[in-house]
C-alpha cells in the first residue's frame, strides 16, 4: 500500500472477470469489474477499460527483443461517482472486437486493463490475458457476430418469450455446430447474470453446451459465482448442476464435489443423474464420487449414483457390488436401478451377472423391480434366444397385472426375436386382464409382418368394440402405414365412432404420405 493510501484511507481494489480468455477474431470482450471502496467515502472520478495490443519481436544486432504496445480498444465504464466508505460496485462490460486485430501467437498477444482514477488515493488497477483466435475451425469457418444475429435474431431480444425460444433453438444448433457457434458465448454468459429467471435458465443450458469440451476456469469460475447467489430456483439449480457435470472433466470436479456434498437430498440426486447423463463417460475422481453418492442414506441418491455406475460396466468388482446391492438395499428404487445398471454386461463378458440378476428380479416382492427386467430384455444378445423366450413366460405368468401388461407392451422392442410372438398372442387372447390384452396387441406390431398382424387385429376388432382395444390396434397399425394392409386398416379406423380416434387415424396416413 501507497504513501497516499495510508495517509487518507486508502484500501481501495479492483478486480477483473472476463466471460471468456479466449475470444474470436469479430467477437465480444465482456465480463465484469468489481470495484472495492477505501476506509472513507471517496469520488471515482472515472473508471477505464482499455485493450493492449502487444508485439515481441527479435531485434536484429540485439539479445533483446523490439516490443511494440498499443491501445487498439478504449472504454470509460463509470465517471462521476461517490464512492462510500468500504462499498462494493460492479461494473459490467460488453465491447465488439474491433476488426483487423492480428490472432494471438507468433510474438503476438493481448492484455484487458482496467484503472479506477480515485483522488487522494493510489488509483487501483488490475489485467487480465487474453487470447485472440481465429474463426476458421475443423468444422468450418466459424459465425462472425452478424451471421449469429442473423442466424438467431431473437437472441438478444426485449421480449422473454422470443428470447427464451432463440435461446432453446441455440442449445439444439450446438450439437451440430457448436464449433462454430463459439462467438456466441458472451451474449449467453450475459443473459445468465441479466435477464429473467425463463431467460438465465434458458441461457444456462444453452451456454453449457455450447462449451462442452471447451470449459475453462473462467467458466467453472461463473458457476462457482452463480452458486454463492442467495436464492436460485430448483430449475436454475438443475441446470447449474448439469453445467457442473458436463465441465467435471475439465476442471469442474471440486464444485461438483461441492454439490454432492449439499444438505439438500435434491441436490446430491441431481448431481448423481448428471454424472450420468452430461459427464464425460470416464474421468478421474468420477467412480470415487459415483460410489460415495451410492452410499447416501437417501435411496433416491443411491438410485440414481448406481444407475450412474454404468458408465463402469467393464469394472468387473463393481459389478459384483451392484449384484449385491439387489438383495442387500431395501429400497425396490435402488434395486430397480441395480437392474437396469447391469444390463448390456455381455458386451464386457459379464453377461452371467446380468442373468443372474434377471432370474433374482423375478423372484423380488416388489412389482417396479419385476417390471424393469421387462424393460432391459431388450438388451440381452441375439444369442441368448432361449432364455429370453423362459424370461418372458415367466414375466407374462407374473401374478401382477401391471407386470403382465409391462411384458406385453415392451414386447414391441423385441423385433429381433420374431421366435416369440406365439407368447405375446397368446396374451392377447387370453390373459384375464383386460390391459394385458390390449397392450400384447401393441407389443405383437414388430413380431409378425403386417399381413399377419394386421389379420389378427381384424379378428378382435370383430369380436369386440371397445375404444381402447381400438386405440391398441391404430397403434400398432401405425408402424404398418406403408404396406397395403396397414393403410386399409386405418383408412377404415378413420370412419371410427370415437372422434379423437379416427382423427390419429387420418393423421397416421397423412404422415405415411
Amino acid at each position: 500500500m501507497g504513501l497516499l493510501n495510508k495517509l487518507f484511507g486508502g484500501g481501495t481494489s479492483l478486480q477483473l472477470n472476463l466471460d471468456a480468455t479466449q475470444v474470436p477474431l469479430g467477437g465480444i470482450l465482456s465480463g465484469a469489474v468489481v470495484l472495492h471502496g477505501g476506509k472513507k467515502p471517496l469520488t471515482l472520478t472515472a473508471l477505464n477499460l482499455r485493450l493492449a495490443y502487444i508485439l515481441v519481436k527479435s531485434k536484429e544486432g540485439s539479445s533483446l527483443p523490439e516490443i511494440d504496445t498499443k491501445i487498439v480498444l478504449e472504454q470509460v465504464l463509470a465517471a462521476g461517482r461517490e464512492l462510500p466508505a468500504n462499498a462494493e460496485e460492479r461494473f459490467e462490460f460488453r465491447v465488439e472486437l474491433p476488426s483487423g486485430l492480428a490472432i494471438s501467437g507468433d510474438g503476438v498477444s493481448y492484455k484487458v486493463m482496467v484503472a479506477a482514477d480515485i483522488p487522494k488515493v493510489a488509483d487501483p488497477t488490475a489485467d487480465a490475458t487474453l487470447t485472440v483466435v481465429g474463426r476458421s475451425t475443423s468444422a468450418g469457418a466459424g459465425f462472425s457476430l452478424a451471421q449469429l444475429r442473423q442466424r438467431f435474431p431473437d437472441l438478444e431480444s426485449e421480449e422473454d418469450d422470443d428470447r427464451v425460444e432463440a435461446l432453446r433453438q441455440f442449445h439444439l444448433e450446438c450439437y451440430s455446430e457448436r464449433e462454430r457457434l463459439q462467438i456466441a458465448e458472451p451474449i449467453l454468459a450475459a443473459a445468465i447474470r441479466g435477464g429473467s429467471a425463463p431467460v438465465r435458465r434458458q441461457a444456462l443450458e444453452a451456454w453449457a453446451n455450447l462449451l462442452d469440451g471447451y470449459a475453462r476456469k473462467e467458466h467453472i469460475k461463473l458457476l462457482e459465482d452463480l452458486l454463492a447467489q442467495p436464492v436460485l430456483d430448483r430449475e436454475f439449480m438443475r441446470e447449474l448442476i448439469t453445467a457442473a457435470c458436463k465441465f467435471a472433466e475439465e476442471g469442474g470436479l471440486p464444485l461438483v464435489k461441492k454439490l454432492a456434498a449439499s444438505a439438500d437430498p435434491e441436490i446430491r440426486e441431481q448431481v448423481a443423474s448428471q454424472l450420468r447423463f452430461a459427464a464425460a463417460d470416464k474421468f478421474r475422481g468420477k467412480l470415487d464420487l459415483l460410489q460415495a453418492l451410492a452410499a447416501d442414506s437417501v435411496a433416491e441418491v443411491r438410485a440414481a449414483a448406481i444407475g450412474g455406475l454404468s458408465d463402469f460396466r467393464d469394472n468387473k468388482k463393481q459389478m459384483l457390488w451392484v449384484e449385491e446391492q439387489l438383495s442387500k438395499d431395501p429400497s425396490p428404487l435402488v434395486q430397480a436401478a441395480c437392474v437396469g445398471t447391469v444390463a448390456l454386461l455381455h458386451h464386457n463378458g459379464l453377461g452371467e451377472i446380468t442373468h443372474r440378476v434377471y432370474e433374482a428380479a423375478l423372484k423380488n416382492p416388489h412389482a417396479d423391480v419385476r417390471m424393469k427386467v421387462c424393460e432391459d430384455l431388450q438388451w440381452l444378445p441375439r444369442g441368448d434366444l432361449p432364455r429370453l423366450q423362459l424370461l418372458v413366460a415367466k414375466l407374462l405368468a407374473d401374478p401382477s397385472p401391471e407386470v403382465r401388461a409391462r411384458m406385453a407392451w415392451y414386447a414391441v422392442n423385441l423385433r429381433e426375436s420374431p421366435e416369440i410372438a406365439p407368447q405375446i398372442r397368446k396374451a392377447a387372447d387370453s390373459d384375464p386382464d383386460p390391459k394385458v390384452r390390449r397392450d400384447a396387441l401393441f407389443g405383437l406390431s414388430s413380431l409378425l409382418p403386417a399381413p399377419e398382424l394386421i389379420a389378427v387385429y381384424r379378428e378382435k376388432l370383430s369380436q369386440e368394440q371397445d375404444e381402447s382395444l381400438t386405440w391398441s390396434v391404430l397403434s400398432g397399425a401405425r408402424d404398418h402405414a406403408q404396406t397395403p394392409e396397414g393403410r386399409a386398416l386405418l383408412e377404415e379406423l378413420t370412419r371410427a365412432p370415437w372422434p379423437g380416434l379416427a382423427e390419429s387415424a387420418r393423421e397416421a396416413l397423412e404422415s405415411a404420405g
